[in-house]
């Protein structure tokens, strides 16, 4: 029997004594000599097998790897290929700007749509009769209105955007007009074409128009208030204030004729409500620019105010208009054109609010039938009027009459201050400050108490102007207050000029593009060539007011530094600094809010707004019996460009020979990528983009805070205020001109040395006040070192010239002048009010 020690090669009965072991083991009886073989061949065969194994394994990643590196070649060729197609269009726009150094012509107005029915004189009185007729229907139901309410945020943006007497009596001529022409339209069945048409420009209408009745003599040396008489050719109306802006290109109202633009591209679908705009694509953002400062914007706000001012429609009286109505049974006045608020709004839902008010721009009377245009109340040229406003009557006001000063409020402890207002209606003064001796200011400009920094502004300008006063008198002690205010008001509308086009627009533009399109000034060449045209329009276009040169707004920050150092973190909420310049009581006030401006940095112009503009603009007290909800400012920016009438977004890129961005593949070269997915989310085409929203959705060009578009808009209109004004500080020919001594005078000037000769004690300051850049150009510095304003060439004594030879009177001789707007002898009188009821026959 088998043991533990048995061989596996035994033998075992029965097998073959041969067998070296049990069956089990070699089955079949395999001899050694095989057995071996057979291993051998099993080896070769798990080698072989082996081998194939890892030649295919081979083989498997080499495919692999060459079918995936073809994506991955591909892909970084295409990223190499959009970056280089980037940087193509990126040159190829800047290109497209710096080519451009003259004003770009308007777009030619449309021919009048009912041209072959030549209407007659019959014809045209009747729709004149149906104009005055609407305009009388509107004032009774004026009469039932209630007012909104004193001190509301309604109210208190109303009062932001006030509007003169004069305006409205103009205003009243415009909606006859308007209505004239809608008339027409009607009768005779007009609809608008497909696209974007209007109805064109018609026949005169003749109604009373006092204001072609003026007076000029081209030879005086100053300008007028009103802006009038600086064109020989269009004395009334180019630059002038009270007339309509101009248009870049013409608008595209719903109806063709003065509808709101509502409805997309397709004809069919409104647009997405502007609230709903402003809420899904202009989120949130505190993202600052450190480079710059809100002292940016705070110049930027006074000068905007110095050359626009849209005129809002109000009761015959002048009261604000509620479009908000709560009661079904009242009649909403027809000039609203209320912000819908949807119900699951992301902040207004939490008020219940589901309207914002907002009352339609004033119309602007044409003298012809055709589509609706607004009024600008504000001279277009830089000429200071933000401090000594537009009319004889205002400026005289203003005036001390003593040795050419300015009217000031002297405080007990010696501090000049702005002239006061003491009307409790101006949504400004509140009666507790009254209580406390502390009132809100009267100024050139209805709107300097909007905000503290901006009445800040108006005070240092104001102080500005009393220090070259008393600095001509001291230099000339036989001037008389008239030479003195006139020969104050015409240096201080230089020095404005010079710091928009020094400090201002190259900021804006980037100073290399404004170099090349002639925008800088003229400091290293004072023989160049005189840039005056007479041809050149200066007069403000439609889409820079309403569109364009409110990029300002997305620069604001929420909060700012109130400290005197930059490392506190002492802040205050914008809100709290709208209608509230009560500060400006307290010794060092103007100091602190300049100091604010200086220390706090701007946001970047893009489309994020700070929640204190998008939420709570002109937001009540705890002291005001109206709701403390705040407005939303992108919402009325938007909202204004469509009662405007502003063409959309690709119109204004093609009329600046912008590459087009006619289809979202096109736009995605124009704006960012995240901007480009928020406005697809909400507009149907780009052809229903919003000016306002595309151009602020563009990404700055290099060295600039603009993009490609704002910079066309904002460059073509500041082209237009330097060689359409003749009275443009560097000028070289004519009464108007200063002298080479008094240009490099003027050219010193800085931001910087207006603040520190007008404040209450500033000590130190940087030499470019809106930039926060710290390199050596522009360290703090004590205001010690800045030099004093040059005098010296003002000396009559000591100048060639005979300065008494100069007009200086404000009556002036009549002089005849022949002009293709009128053929009328141009009286003194220097008043522009529509003293003929228009109801009267005509």
């Amino acid at each position: 029997m088998a043991d533990e020690t048995t061989p596996l090669t035994t033998g075992i009965p029965p097998a073959p004594p041969t067998m070296p072991g049990p069956v089990y083991v070699f089955p079949g009886g395999v001899s050694p000599r095989s057995r071996r073989q057979k291993m051998h061949q099993f080896q070769w065969c798990l080698g072989l097998l082996f081998l194939i194994i890892l030649i295919a394994a081979l083989v498997l990643v080499l495919v692999l790897n060459d079918r995936y590196s073809t994506p991955y070649v591909f892909l970084a060729t295409n990223s190499t290929s959009s970056r280089n197609h980037s940087i193509s269009t990126a040159n190829d726009t800047l290109e497209r700007l710096e080519s451009i150094t003259s004003p770009i012509p308007d777009e030619p107005e449309s021919e009048w749509a009912l041209r072959k029915l030549h209407l007659n004189q019959s014809v045209s009185d009747w729709a004149i009769g149906e104009g005055i007729k609407a305009l009388g229907d509107r004032e009774l139901l004026e009469e039932g209105l209630e007012p909104t309410p004193v001190n509301s945020p309604a109210f208190r943006h109303y009062r932001s955007l006030s509007t003169n007497p004069q305006s409205r009596k103009l205003a009243r001529r415009g909606f006859v007009e308007n209505s004239a022409t809608l008339s027409i339209a009607r009768r005779f069945n007009y609809t608008k074409r497909p696209g974007r048409s209007d109805i064109g420009r018609g026949p005169k209408i003749i109604l009373p128009d006092p204001t072609s009745n003026i007076k000029c003599d081209f030879n005086a040396k100053y300008r007028r208030p009103s802006g009038i008489c600086n064109n020989k050719n269009h004395p009334r109306h180019y630059g002038a204030s009270l007339i309509s802006y101009r248009r870049m290109v013409n608008p595209d109202y719903e109806d063709g004729i003065g509808l709101p633009r509502g409805v997309q591209h397709n004809g069919t679908t409104r647009l997405p409500p502007a609230r709903e705009v402003s809420a899904k694509i202009y989120r949130s953002s505190y993202e600052t620019d450190s480079n710059f400062t809100v002292m940016l914007a705070v110049f930027g706000q006074f000068l905007d105010h110095d050359i626009t001012a849209t005129s809002l429609t109000s009761s015959q009286e002048g009261e604000s208009i509620n479009c908000c109505i709560t009661n079904f049974n009242s009649t909403v006045h027809p000039e609203c054109f209320p912000v819908t608020v949807l119900r699951d709004d992301i902040y207004y839902s939490k008020y219940n609010l589901t309207c914002m008010n907002f009352v339609r721009s004033a119309p602007s009377p044409t003298g012809h039938f055709g589509p609706r245009q607004q009024l600008n109340q504000a001279t277009s040229f830089i000429d200071g009027s933000v401090v000594y406003g537009n009319s004889d009557l205002r400026q005289n006001n203003l005036r001390a009459m003593v040795n050419g000063t300015l009217r000031m409020y002297m405080t007990a402890d010696g501090r000049e201050l702005l002239p006061i207002s003491t009307n409790l209606e101006d949504g400004c003064n509140r009666a507790s400050k009254i209580r406390q001796g502390r009132y809100c200011f009267e100024s050139g400009d209805d709107r300097a108490n909007e905000n503290l920094l901006l009445t800040s502004m108006h005070l240092l300008w104001a102080r500005h102007h009393n220090y070259l006063a008393q600095g001509l008198q001291n230099e000339n002690p036989n001037w008389n207050d008239e030479m003195l205010f006139q020969e104050s008001r015409r240096i201080l509308a230089a020095q404005m000029a010079h710091i928009t086009y020094n400090e201002f627009l190259p900021i804006l533009l980037g100073r290399e593009l404004a170099e090349k399109k002639g925008l800088l000034p003229q400091m290293d060449d004072l023989d160049a060539p005189d840039a005056y045209d007479r041809n050149v329009n200066p007069s403000i276009a439609n889409g820079f007011a309403a569109a364009a040169f409110r990029f300002a707004h997305t620069l604001l920050p929420g909060l700012f530094n109130i400290t005197k150092n930059y490392s506190d973190p002492e802040s205050i909420e914008l809100h709290k600094m709208l209608f509230n310049p009560f500060s400006l009581w307290s010794n060092g006030g103007i100091d602190r809010a300049m100091l604010v401006a200086s220390n706090t940095p701007v946001q970047r112009v893009d489309r994020f707004f700070s929640t204190e503009m998008s939420q709570k603009l002109f937001e009540g007290t705890s002291e005001d019996t109206v709701p403390i909800c705040g407005l939303d400012l992108v919402s009325l920016n938007i909202q204004r460009g469509r009662d405007h009438g502003l063409p959309s977004y690709p119109v204004y890129r093609k009329h600046c020979n912008l590459p087009p961005v006619d289809t979202w593949k096109q736009m995605a070269d124009a704006v960012d990528s995240d901007s480009l997915a928020s406005i697809k989310g909400i507009y149907a085409s780009p052809h229903d983009v919003d000016v306002y929203t595309g151009a602020l959705s563009e990404p700055p060009l290099e060295g600039a805070i603009f993009g490609p578009l704002l910079a066309c808009m904002v460059s073509d209109q500041f082209l237009r205020l330097k060689q359409g004004d003749s009275f443009w500080y560097e000028r070289k020919v004519g009464p108007q001109r200063f002298t080479k001594d008094q240009l490099r005078a003027i050219y010193n000037t800085t931001l910087s040395q207006i603040i520190c000769r007008n404040s209450d004690g500033i000590e130190e300051i940087r030499k470019y006040v809106m930039e926060h850049r710290k390199d050596e150009p522009n360290l703090l510095i004590p205001c010690k070192d800045l030099k004093d304003f040059d005098f010296s060439p003002w000396n009559e004594s000591e100048q060639p010239a005979k300065w008494h030879s100069a007009h200086f009177s404000s009556s002036l001789t009549a002089v005849r002048v022949l002009t293709p707007e009128s053929n009328v002898t141009i009286e003194a009188n220097d008043s522009l009010s529509l003293a003929t009821d228009l109801n009267k026959p005509t």
